[in-house]
């Protein structure tokens, strides 16, 4: 399976504790259904403090907006997710096959999650739920 950013090969990594697909060249990450919502749930290595202050700085708007990609699996054109409009958090999901995170983006995730529960839950349902016409 291939990047859907950058076309390099995906390698298969574990990531706190569960099997991923992260892109070497771009730090992307591919996560199949669940993947994510698990690492959330699970905080297995929690981030230090440094490191959620660094993850949840709010970020300058790109100049260049990255566009949406294809799906890896299926190389349909995956939906956007807007996370956070100030921290520019986007995530690409594919109903079927999963989530795409460009880089930083599953450590902003983290630490958004980390910062309360009741958060965290609504990340999970949001990014686990089928979009009206959603397959």
């Amino acid at each position: 399976m291939d990047c859907p950013r950058c076309k390099l090969p995906l390698l298969r990594e574990t990531y706190e504790g569960y099997e991923v697909d992260i892109c070497h060249g771009c730090w992307g990450f591919w996560l199949d259904p669940g993947e994510l919502e698990k690492i959330l749930i699970s905080r297995r290595s929690p981030l230090s403090e440094d490191e959620k202050e660094k993850a949840l700085k709010e970020r300058k708007a790109p100049k260049n907006p990255m566009t949406p990609v294809a799906c890896p699996k299926c190389a349909r054109r995956m939906e956007r997710l807007y996370i956070d409009p100030a921290l520019y958090l986007v995530i690409d999901r594919c109903p079927d096959h999963g989530v795409w995170l460009d880089t930083g983006e599953i450590k902003t995730m983290q630490a958004k999650a980390e910062s309360s529960r009741e958060l965290c839950r609504s990340l999970v349902d949001r990014i686990g739920r089928k979009t009206p016409g959603g397959r």
